[in-house]
C-alpha cells in the first residue's frame, strides 16, 4: 500500500528570491549604518555589476564596516590592509616560496593573501608604493594575478572596496590615474550630520544583523538577471542627453566609463526592484561620470538630476530642509516647536504630492515619524 504524507495545512512555504534577499539586506544595513543609505546602495550595486568602489572621507565613517558587513552576509573570504609607502608587496600578495627559490623559480605563496580573497578592503590605497599599485592594476581589471615565473592565476575577487582620506591632487593625480580609473564607482563620505543620526549613534547604535545570506550561485543569478534588464526609450534618451550636456560643459568621461555605465545603471535599477530601466535610475551616474571630483562633482550631479531625476532632486532638497529645521529647533520652546512642526507639515504636503515616486513615499514616512517625535519631545518638556 502506498502512503502519501501530506504537509499540515497551516504550514506555508515561502520562496525567497535573490532580489528579495538584496532588498532585505539593503534595509537591514540601512537600519544599522547611520546615514549611509547611498554608500549601501553603491556597495550593493558594485557587487551586482562586478565593479569596484572607492570611498573618500575621514577615518571613522564606517567604510571598513561596510565591507565587513558584506562579507558576513555572503560568507566570503576577505582580505584587509592599511597601506602606506612602507607596505611590502609580500604583505598583499604573499612571500616567495623558499622551496621554489632553490630551483631558481620565483613563485609567490598566496595563501590567505589578496589573490585568494573574494572581498578586499584597501585602506589609504593612494599612499602605497608604485610597485603595489602597478601589481593591483591587472588584478582589479582582469581578475588575474601573476604569482611568478609566468604562472597566471585567475583570482576569485568579487569586489574591492578602497578608501582614502583625500582625493588625489597635483602630480599624484597623474601618477594614480590608471589605478583611480579602476574604481568605477567613487564617492565622498561625510560624517553623521543630522540630529537624529547623532542621537542614534550615541544611544541606539547596533551592529548589522542579517535574516538572510547570499551564496555564490545566487550572486551569479543576480548578475545575470540585472544584465538582462531592458532599457526604456526614455532612459536611453536621458543617458544620451546627459552625455551631450556634460560634453558641452567640458566633462568628457572615458569611453570605458560611458560603456560600463550601462551595466551599472541596470544593476541599480534591479536593486530597486525595477522590471525596466527608467530615467530616475540614472542618478547613480553621478558617482561614475566624474573625472575630477574637486571640479566636476557638483556640475555632473546637477546635469544628471535635472535631466534624469528631477523628482529625486526635489525630494533631496526637501529632506535637507527637514534636517535643518530639526537640528535648529529648541523643543523646550513651545512656540518654536509649533513653528517647526508647521514647516515640516508643509514639506510633508509637498512630498505627498509626488505620488508616483517611491523615494518621495519613503521621505513622507520618515517626515511623519519626525513630526511625531518632535511633538512628543515638546510634551515631555512641559
Amino acid at each position: 500500500m502506498n502512503v502519501v504524507l501530506c504537509k499540515p495545512k497551516h504550514v506555508v512555504e515561502v520562496s525567497v528570491t535573490v532580489k528579495d534577499k538584496f532588498l532585505t539586506v539593503r534595509r537591514e544595513l540601512g537600519e544599522s549604518l547611520i546615514e549611509r543609505s547611498e554608500e549601501i546602495d553603491l556597495l550593493l550595486t558594485a557587487l551586482i555589476a562586478g565593479e569596484h568602489l572607492l570611498l573618500v572621507g575621514p577615518p571613522g565613517c564606517g567604510k571598513s564596516l561596510l565591507i565587513d558587513s558584506l562579507m558576513k552576509w555572503t560568507h566570503g573570504s576577505k582580505f584587509c590592509c592599511l597601506l602606506n609607502k612602507y607596505t611590502l608587496t609580500e604583505e598583499l600578495f604573499g612571500p616567495y616560496s623558499l622551496t621554489e627559490l632553490k630551483n631558481d623559480r620565483f613563485v609567490r605563496i598566496t595563501t590567505n593573501r589578496l589573490p585568494e580573497a573574494k572581498y578586499v578592503f584597501l585602506d589609504e590605497i593612494f599612499k602605497s608604493s608604485s610597485s603595489i599599485l602597478n601589481s593591483l592594476l591587472k588584478l582589479l581589471n582582469e581578475r588575474t594575478f601573476d604569482c611568478g615565473d609566468g604562472v597566471t592565476l585567475r583570482v576569485p575577487l568579487e569586489l574591492c572596496l578602497a578608501a582614502s582620506n583625500e582625493w588625489p591632487e597635483g602630480d599624484s593625480k597623474k601618477e594614480l590615474g590608471a589605478l583611480f580609473d579602476r574604481f568605477l564607482l567613487r564617492k565622498t563620505v561625510n560624517p553623521i550630520s543630522s540630529l537624529a543620526g547623532r542621537q542614534k549613534l550615541l544611544w541606539a547604535n547596533k551592529p548589522p544583523e542579517f535574516s538572510t545570506s547570499l551564496s555564490a550561485h545566487e550572486l551569479t543569478a543576480a548578475r545575470l538577471d540585472a544584465q538582462g534588464l531592458s532599457w526604456s526609450k526614455e532612459a536611453k534618451q536621458a543617458l544620451e542627453s546627459i552625455l551631450d550636456e556634460l560634453a558641452r560643459q567640458g566633462v568628457r568621461p572615458s569611453d570605458r566609463r560611458q560603456y560600463k555605465s550601462v551595466s551599472i545603471v541596470q544593476a541599480y535599477a534591479w536593486l530597486n526592484g525595477a522590471e525596466e530601466v527608467q530615467p530616475e535610475h540614472l542618478e547613480i551616474l553621478q558617482y561614475i561620470l566624474c573625472n575630477d571630483h574637486a571640479e566636476e562633482a557638483s556640475k555632473v550631479r546637477a546635469v544628471i538630476m535635472t535631466i534624469a531625476a528631477p523628482i529625486s532632486m526635489k525630494v533631496n532638497g526637501l529632506l535637507f530642509e527637514t534636517e535643518q529645521i530639526l537640528s535648529s529647533v529648541n523643543t523646550k520652546d513651545l512656540g518654536a516647536t509649533a513653528t517647526a512642526a508647521s514647516k515640516l507639515s508643509e514639506i510633508q504636503k509637498s512630498l505627498k504630492a509626488m505620488k508616483e515616486s517611491p523615494k518621495a513615499s519613503a521621505a513622507t514616512a520618515y517626515l511623519k515619524e519626525k513630526i511625531t517625535e518632535l511633538r512628543l519631545k515638546s510634551l515631555d518638556s512641559i
